[in-house]
C-alpha cells in the first residue's frame, strides 16, 4: 500500500547548518499491517511518519501510495490525504466548533458526504468510542483522552484507507492513555492499516504486526513484536529496550 524509496530529509537551522534527519529509508507497508515505530527522541521517527502524507516534504526519495508516486510534480496531495487519516499528539481540534462540527466539517466541505450523512456517520463513530453525549459540546470541556478519541473519530469520518498516529498518547495524563489505546486496538482488530509512532511498548507488543526501531534517521531493526522485544539483534536496540522496559 505504501512504498518508501531512498527517503532523505534535511532541515537547515538558523545558522545555515544542514541537519540530516532521515538518511535513505526504504520500507514497504502492506494493506492491513500495523507498523509501530519506536526509538529515542530526535531519532527521526515522527519526521518519517509525517513524510508519508507529505506534511513534511522529503528532500529526496519517493513515497508511493497505492501505486502513485505522491512526491511527483502535479499530484493533488489533498486528494491523497483524504485517504490517509492523521492523528496528532496535540489533538488539533477547532475550539470554536462543537464536537459534531469538528467531525463533520471536512467530509461536508470536501463534498464527500451530505451534511445529514456526515452527521449519521459521526454519531455512529461517537457511539463506538462512548462519546455520543459529547456531540454538542465544545472541546474546552473535554478531557485530554476524550479530545484524542474525538480526533480519531474525525479522521475515521473521512473513511481513510490508512491511519497515521504521531505519538497519540504522549500529551495525555497516564490514566487517560488506556481509553485512547483501546480505540486504536479496536481499529487494529477491524483490519485498519496503521502506522503508529509511540512510546507505549505494551501497545507495540500487543497490536503491531511489525515493530521498527529508528535511530539517527535510519531503520536499525525491524521484527515481529515477539522477536523485537525478546531477541533484539543490535547493541543499540538492546540498550534502548533496557532503558524503556
Amino acid at each position: 500500500m505504501i512504498t518508501v524509496k531512498n527517503l532523505y530529509k534535511e532541515f537547515t537551522d538558523h545558522d545555515g547548518k544542514v541537519n540530516e534527519v532521515l538518511s535513505g529509508i526504504n520500507y514497504e507497508i502492506n494493506k492491513g499491517e500495523k507498523i509501530v515505530i519506536v526509538g529515542p527522541s530526535g531519532s527521526g521517527k515522527s519526521t518519517f511518519l509525517r513524510c508519508l502524507n507529505l506534511l513534511e516534504v522529503p528532500t529526496s526519495g519517493q513515497i508511493i501510495f497505492d501505486g502513485e508516486d505522491i512526491t511527483a510534480k502535479g499530484v493533488d496531495i489533498n486528494k491523497v490525504r483524504q485517504r490517509m487519516g492523521m492523528v496528532f499528539q496535540n489533538f488539533n481540534l477547532f475550539n470554536n466548533l462543537t464536537v459534531m462540527q469538528n467531525i463533520t466539517l471536512a467530509p461536508v466541505k470536501l463534498g464527500i458526504m451530505t451534511e445529514e450523512d456526515a452527521r449519521l456517520k459521526a454519531l455512529e463513530l461517537l457511539r463506538r468510542v462512548n462519546l455520543t453525549d459529547k456531540a454538542n459540546v465544545y472541546p474546552a470541556s473535554l478531557s485530554g483522552g476524550q479530545k484524542q478519541r474525538i480526533a480519531i473519530v474525525r479522521s475515521l469520518c473521512m473513511n481513510p484507507e490508512v491511519m497515521l498516529f504521531d505519538e497519540p498518547t504522549s500529551a495525555l495524563d497516564p490514566e487517560m492513555v488506556g481509553e485512547v489505546l483501546d480505540v486504536m486496538k479496536q481499529l487494529a482488530d477491524e483490519g485498519m492499516t496503521m502506522v503508529v509512532v509511540t512510546h507505549e511498548m505494551g501497545f507495540a507488543k500487543e497490536v503491531a504486526t511489525k515493530v521498527l526501531f529508528v535511530d539517527e534517521g535510519k531503520i536499525l531493526e525491524e521484527n515481529t513484536p515477539k522477536e523485537f522485544f525478546e531477541n533484539p539483534q543490535s547493541k543499540r536496540l538492546q540498550d534502548f529496550l533496557a532503558k524503556v522496559l
